[in-house]
């Protein structure tokens, strides 16, 4: 089951099979079991209810029990909060207090005590509740990059390319992609990319993978599944499965 936000995306289900790999986002996922299975390249597995994953570390995650995953975009002002509380961490638990909050949510789903769109409804005012209120003083202090992620915040459904971005901070696309690695510490590649991924997952869910890819701007279906894969660590039919 998934549902997707601006700023972050939910997938419930069960996590069989899942590869290494990495993504933009950052990731929290729950379970009402603890047996959760973390692999991280050259560490030693772990296994927990919770997990919070910074954004651009490799890792596998195996949940046998139906599990829930959040992945937020890291320069929303949800992502921030995470970014304050756990700085360079790479992979931890989630702080006590959230993690039962999550947990018991999803309990009252799997229980079929709320419906999925009640379930969304309770993730979606917590996560509000959780974002931070300090945008002016902590988030991207030049203009140019700050008024490019309102843009594409304000303009979610449109799909900008790095041409016009740049065009429209009065810089060549070489500087642009520098200065916004400088300021935000992500590659403007990967966070378009993720941009687009994203917007596609509701198409997705009604078209072909084919059509998916075709309609936002990937070059064909293996194009599509390829990032797919490396953005989740599994295909797009996998996830239709669980769907």
């Amino acid at each position: 089951m998934f549902h997707f936000e601006n700023n972050y995306g939910l997938f419930v289900g069960a996590l069989t099979t899942n590869e290494f790999h990495k993504h933009y986002a950052l990731q929290l996922s729950v379970s009402t079991h603890s047996n959760m299975r973390m692999t991280r390249k050259g560490a030693s597995q772990t296994y927990a209810d919770s997990f919070y994953i910074t954004s651009n570390t490799l890792h596998q995650l195996i949940s046998p029990e139906p599990q829930l995953t959040i992945l937020i975009n890291p320069l929303s002002p949800l992502g921030h909060q995470f970014y304050l509380n756990y700085k360079t961490l790479k992979v931890t638990s989630l702080e006590s207090s959230l993690k039962k909050e999550l947990v018991h949510i999803l309990h009252r789903l799997q229980t079929k005590k709320i419906t999925f769109d009640t379930f969304c409804l309770h993730i979606k005012n917590r996560m509000y509740q959780y974002q931070c209120d300090c945008e002016d003083q902590y988030h991207p202090k030049d203009d140019r990059i700050r008024n490019t992620l309102l843009l594409f915040e304000e303009n979610f459904e449109k799909i900008y390319s790095l041409e016009e971005i740049a065009e429209l901070s009065n810089l060549s696309t070489s500087r642009f992609l520098h200065l916004f690695k400088d300021v935000t510490g992500l590659n403007f590649r990967r966070y378009q990319l993720w941009n687009k991924m994203i917007k596609s997952l509701p198409y997705l869910i009604t078209h072909s993978i084919t059509d998916t890819a075709h309609t936002f701007g990937f070059t064909d279906s293996s194009h599509y599944t390829r990032t797919f894969k490396e953005t989740f660590g599994v295909t797009p039919k996998f996830m239709f499965q669980k769907e």
